[in-house]
């Protein structure tokens, strides 16, 4: 082996490519595990409550498919449709009833989540609060002006603002700061 490897160039380039592929693998693989978010940080997995449509065919396509065993997926969902398309408002209306269930919980259950996501956020800071508080004041005296424009209005009032009025925003966003970071502190 070791007199075909010095003899022959080629072979020898393919075993450097091979080893370099090998070492670039590796490589990227630790690079992936290492990106990967923590358990605690992963958003909880929000999945769209289901229509009363696929409530029925959750019901009803294994006898469909039971019914008709030679026709493919295809065919077993059209079935599916036209038994949904053709039945009355008082049988799909079970269905509706709990979808309209199912839906009501997730909305629920994402207002919960985005309660909880506002919590872990950031508070605004002096400027931020300014405009909060001064914007809409400032949409409804220029209602034909841009939001672009009325970012640089709200800009250009926050620089003539007096001092004395900035600080008390600044005195009030270091506030909600300090009270956040208290809140968000991790125990040792």
């Amino acid at each position: 082996m070791r007199t075909l490897l010095h003899f022959n160039p080629l072979a020898r380039r393919t075993l450097y490519v091979c080893a370099a592929k090998r070492e670039k693998d590796a490589v990227s693989v630790t690079k992936k595990a290492a990106v990967k978010p923590a358990a605690s940080d992963a958003k909880p997995e929000l999945k769209r409550p289901p229509s009363a449509f696929n409530l029925f065919v959750k019901d009803v396509f294994p006898a469909v498919k039971k019914e008709n065993q030679g026709l493919a997926f295809a065919e077993v969902s059209k079935k599916v449709k036209e038994k949904w398309v053709s039945s009355s408002s008082d049988a799909r209306a079970p269905y509706e009833k709990e979808a309209a269930k199912l839906k009501e919980v997730a909305a629920a259950k994402r207002a919960e989540v985005k309660a909880a996501e506002k919590l872990k956020a950031r508070p605004p800071g002096a400027y931020i609060l300014f405009v909060m508080k001064n914007r809409p004041a400032v949409v409804a005296a220029n209602p034909n002006k841009s939001v672009m424009e009325v970012g640089k209005l709200m800009g250009q009032l926050w620089k003539q603002l007096a001092p004395e009025e900035q600080q008390k925003y600044k005195d009030e966003a270091k506030s909600r700061l300090s009270a956040w970071k208290e809140s968000h502190t991790v125990p040792v």
